[in-house]
């Protein structure tokens, strides 16, 4: 049966540490992927004093957090990964997280015997399987568990952790799940973290597309933007979603993009892999993703998903003459 902690909570009884497995206290923690979610959620690591290696493709952004947090600065994902009690990894895709592990990265072989190795991206259950299979080989452990929420959220420590695994190894790592979020869910063994997390997503995609539908039509009808979005997040909708991506609505291409398109597609061609090896139906998320790819088509790749409303517009036909 899944579990869930609040932070701040005592550990379930009868947790302990795994063989082989360092205590938390005084390890390092190594974090790859200093992305938009990544960077934010290394920085409360530091700041909750657990000592900090960081790797991240671009150099710069590695050396930034260095000197705002102290944090130490690997040459190498290999490099961390010899270095570090508990590994982190926040990447794009499943790809990019076995090719850390088992191909360009080096990582598997460079991890010391009783590792703890985290992956908090969003993969599907069999690219999670793959990687629990490479660290497993050099002696050490998995967990998948990705986050829900926000930059912002991000930002107060303050996400939700799904995680897949055993429950010792999730024991082992909770004092750094704790420093970046307020809720961390045990759904099972290694997989179920991923699972979980595309179940979610498939629910953001809809809800996405959802507000993107309802302020086009508004806007078409003659009500400003604004004030139709003040009613969305006053009314039985106001989901946190609508109103932790307000401005990315009413602002589009003026805020920061929180989150790719081309990510957004990958996710739902994930949780549709997915429906189809379990046999599930999942209609809506093949409508969403064909939406998303249009608009990947029409060029908003590398805009937020919130550019579907911008899409929308800018195919919508005028009024009948």
């Amino acid at each position: 049966m899944p579990t869930s902690t609040d932070r701040g909570a005592g550990r379930p009884s009868g947790a302990g540490q795994p063989n082989g497995t360092r205590p938390p206290s005084g390890t390092t923690v190594g974090f790859v992927g200093l992305g938009s979610m990544g960077l934010p959620m290394a920085a409360n690591v530091a700041a909750a004093g657990l000592p900090l290696m960081v790797w991240n493709r671009t150099a710069s952004k590695s050396e930034a957090l260095a000197v705002r947090t102290g944090a130490r600065v690997a040459d190498t994902p290999s490099a961390l990964a010899a270095a570090a009690d508990i590994v982190i990894t926040m990447v794009a895709d499943g790809d990019v997280l076995l090719d850390l592990y088992s191909g360009s990265g080096a990582m598997a072989r460079s991890l010391r015997a009783g590792t703890v190795c985290v992956d908090m991206s969003t993969i599907s259950p069999g690219q999670a399987a793959a990687a629990s299979a490479a660290v497993g080989a050099a002696g050490c452990s998995f967990i998948d568990a990705p986050v829900s929420g926000s930059v912002t959220l991000a930002e107060a420590g303050t996400l939700t952790v799904m995680a897949g695994g055993e429950a010792r190894d999730l024991d082992a790592v909770r004092p750094v799940f704790e420093a970046m979020s307020a809720r961390i869910f045990h759904m099972g063994p290694v997989g179920s973290g991923a699972t979980v997390k595309l179940a979610v997503n498939s629910i953001v995609y809809g809800l996405g597309q959802a507000v993107s539908e309802a302020l086009v039509l508004a806007e078409a009808a003659g009500i400003e933007r604004d004030r139709a979005y003040e009613v969305f997040a006053n009314s039985a909708i106001a989901a946190p979603f609508v109103h932790y991506r307000r401005e990315a609505f009413l602002k589009p291409g003026e805020v920061p993009v929180a989150f790719r398109m081309v990510l957004a597609r990958k996710d739902l061609d994930l949780a549709l892999e997915l429906a189809s090896g379990v046999g599930a139906s999942l209609p809506q998320g093949e409508l969403n993703r064909s939406v998303i790819a249009a608009a990947i088509e029409a060029g908003y790749g590398e805009h937020d998903m919130s550019a579907v409303a911008q899409h929308l517009r800018g195919s919508r036909s005028g009024p009948p003459s």
